[in-house]
Parts: structure tokens; sequence; C-alpha cells
């Protein structure tokens, strides 16, 4: 690997932080008054994590975020 394909791969992983971020903000804005702990958020965070690196090929499914999502809401 020369030098070129590691800061490729690093924008990448910024990338994907950023668009896990965003994810977040917009669940966290769609929940209105309900509020989350801060290990609730912490939680939420990596399940944003996990959907943006999903694939169908993957071992995280739709189900799996879905069922994780309403378990932080509750």
């Amino acid at each position: 690997m020369d030098h070129g394909e590691t800061e490729v791969s690093m924008e990448q992983r910024k990338s994907d932080a950023e668009v896990a971020l965003e994810l977040m903000r917009t669940v966290l804005d769609q929940a209105g008054s309900r509020r989350l702990s801060p290990t609730r958020t912490l939680a939420l965070y990596h399940l944003c994590k996990e959907a943006v690196a999903y694939s169908p090929e993957g071992a995280v499914t739709a189900e799996y975020l879905e069922e994780n999502l309403k378990k932080l809401f509750q």
C-alpha cells in the first residue's frame, strides 16, 4: 500500500464518522421531546456507525438496526 491509498482510507473513515453523526442528529431530531441518557446516546452513535457500514452481505441486518433503535427509545 502506498501513501496515497492510506490517505484515501483515512478520508473514508472520517466521512463515515461524519455520516454517522448526521444520522444520529436526524434520529434525535425525530425523537422530539424524548431525551436519551449519555449511555443511550453513545449506544445510538454506535448503532448509527453500524448503519453507515451496513451492507446486504454483512452481519448487521435492517431488523437488527430497527430493533436496537426501538430499545434505545423505550
